[in-house]
C-alpha cells in the first residue's frame, strides 16, 4: 500500500502499457481495502494531535538573502535546512515548522534553526529568551549577520545572539576543499568533514566541541555549544556533512531528553506518534522496505487496529513488506 501511495501520483500521466503488472493488479485491490479499513477504523485515527517537542525555524527571508549573496555552489539555505529535516526524519523525530515571529518557542525542547542570515532583533533576541528559559537551540552559520533589511550589523557578529552564543567574530573564508575535524569528535569516519564556509569563532564562553585539522583554521573551533541560562546553543560554524550533522543533532536531543526506543528500530522502519479525539496515544509503525522488519514493542499495551490483535509492552511486533501497524494505547 505505502510503495502504491508513494509512486502513484507519478503514474496518472504513465502510459498503461507501462505501468508494472504489480500496480495494475494492485489498483484494483488496494482502493477496495483502504476504504474498508478506513470505514472500520476511521472513527479512531481523525483529528489526530501530534504534540512534537522539535522544531525547524524557517526563515523566508533568509533564503532570499542567502540566494541573493550565494557562498557556494551547492549549498544554500536549502540544502542545510533539508538536511537538518532529514537527520530528524531518520532518527525518527516528529518536528514542527516554525516561524522567525512565533510565539510558540516554549512549547518545543528543541530548535533548530538553519542559516538565519536575515532577522530582526527581536526575533535574535526571542530566540535568547528560549535558551535562558531552558531551551536547546541548534543554530547554523551565517546567523545574526544582517537585521531584517538584510544590512549587515555595525555590531559584531553574531549581533544579539552573542551572549546566548558564548562567542564573537568577524572574520569568515570560503573553503577551497572539504576539511576533516581534528580527532573525529563525532565518530564520523569517513564523513569526519565540513565544507564550504568557516567562521573563525572566538569563544567567549562557548565550549568548543570540534576544531578544524589544519595549520591555519586549526585555531577556531567549527562547533561550539554554551550554557545560557537554563538551556544551550549549540553553533555550527561551517557546513557539515550529513553524518557529522546526524551525529550532533542525536547529541543535542539525548541530552534534551528526546531519544529512546525510536531512534533503536531497524533502519526501514518509521514512527510517527499522535493523540485522537478520545486521548488515546497511537502509535504508527511503518516498514519502507521489501523485507519483513521485526522490533519489541516499547509502548503501553494497546491493540493493533489493523489486525485487531492485543499487543503488549515488550512483544515483538512483526512488519510484512511494504507494511504497517496503528497500535492504539488502552
Amino acid at each position: 500500500v505505502i510503495e502504491l501511495l508513494d509512486v502513484y501520483p507519478a503514474l496518472i500521466l504513465c502510459p498503461p502499457h507501462l505501468v508494472p503488472k504489480w500496480i495494475r493488479e494492485a489498483e484494483e485491490v488496494i482502493p477496495g481495502v483502504i476504504a474498508h479499513e478506513l470505514r472500520r477504523i476511521g472513527p479512531q485515527i481523525i483529528d489526530i494531535r501530534r504534540p512534537n517537542k522539535v522544531a525547524i525555524l524557517y526563515s523566508l527571508d533568509s533564503y532570499h538573502g542567502i540566494e541573493f549573496m550565494p557562498f557556494s555552489d551547492h549549498t544554500n539555505y536549502d540544502t542545510v535546512l533539508f538536511q537538518m529535516y532529514g537527520a530528524l526524519y531518520r532518527l525518527n523525530v516528529g518536528v514542527d515548522f516554525i516561524f522567525p515571529d512565533s510565539a510558540l518557542l516554549a512549547d518545543y525542547k528543541v530548535i533548530l534553526v538553519p542559516p538565519l542570515y536575515v532577522a530582526s532583533n527581536e526575533a535574535l533576541n526571542r530566540l535568547a529568551d528560549y535558551v535562558r528559559g531552558g531551551g536547546n537551540l541548534v543554530m547554523a552559520f551565517k546567523s545574526g549577520f544582517c537585521n531584517e533589511y538584510s544590512t549587515v550589523r555595525w555590531s559584531m557578529a553574531p549581533g544579539p545572539l552573542r551572549k546566548a552564543a558564548g562567542f564573537r567574530y568577524q572574520e569568515f573564508s570560503n573553503l577551497r576543499e572539504p576539511l576533516a575535524l581534528k580527532g573525529d569528535p563525532f565518530h564520523a569516519g569517513a564523513e569526519n568533514k565540513v565544507s564550504d564556509w568557516a567562521e573563525m569563532l572566538i569563544p567567549e564562553g562557548a565550549q568548543p566541541l570540534a576544531y578544524y585539522d589544519d595549520p591555519f583554521f586549526g585555531k577556531y573551533p567549527a562547533i561550539t555549544r554554551n550554557q545560557f541560562g537554563s538551556g544551550t546553543l549549540t553553533y555550527e560554524g561551517t557546513v557539515l556533512s550529513e553524518k557529522l550533522q546526524e551525529s550532533v543533532l542525536r547529541d543535542v536531543l539525548k541530552r534534551a531528553g528526546l531519544t529512546g526506543p525510536d531512534q533503536k528500530l531497524p533502519a526501514p522502519v518509521r514512527v510517527k506518534h499522535g493523540v485522537n479525539r478520545s486521548g488515546k496515544t497511537l502509535h504508527y509503525y511503518l516498514n519502507y522496505s521489501s523485507d519483513a522488519q521485526t522490533f519489541p514493542y516499547p509502548y503501553g499495551a494497546g491493540t493493533d487496529l489493523l489486525s485487531d490483535t492485543a499487543v503488549a509492552p515488550s512483544q515483538s511486533v512483526t512488519l510484512k513488506p511494504w507494511d504497517l501497524a496503528i497500535i492504539e494505547e488502552k
